[in-house]
């Protein structure tokens, strides 16, 4: 892990804690503290989130939001190439 950008380390942990955050720590909460699902007289079901689902959506999307970010600064920073995308021969297999 000591080879990542400041870039990755961003999309690793600030995008991927929101997502993780909006999609597995909300829908533990939501699940462990009982949202029920009544369903109306017309028989339709209706959804009593704990946390609003425009919330949750939001969160979700702000973590894609920083992955896409990260992604669009990587490609247009562009990288180095290493030994292995070079055509080189790794070392010892001479031809």
């Amino acid at each position: 892990m000591s080879d990542l950008s400041t870039a990755d380390q961003i999309a690793m942990y600030v995008g991927g804690g929101l997502v993780v955050l909006g999609v597995v720590v909300i829908g533990l909460l939501d699940m462990l503290l009982g949202a029920g699902h009544p369903v109306d007289s017309e028989g339709a079901i209706e959804h009593a989130a704990v946390v609003p689902i425009d919330i949750r959506a939001g969160i979700i999307l702000l973590g894609l939001v920083v992955w896409g970010l990260v992604a669009v600064y990587k490609f247009a920073a562009g990288s180095e190439p290493s030994g292995a995308t070079t055509g080189q021969a790794p070392s010892g297999m001479d031809d």
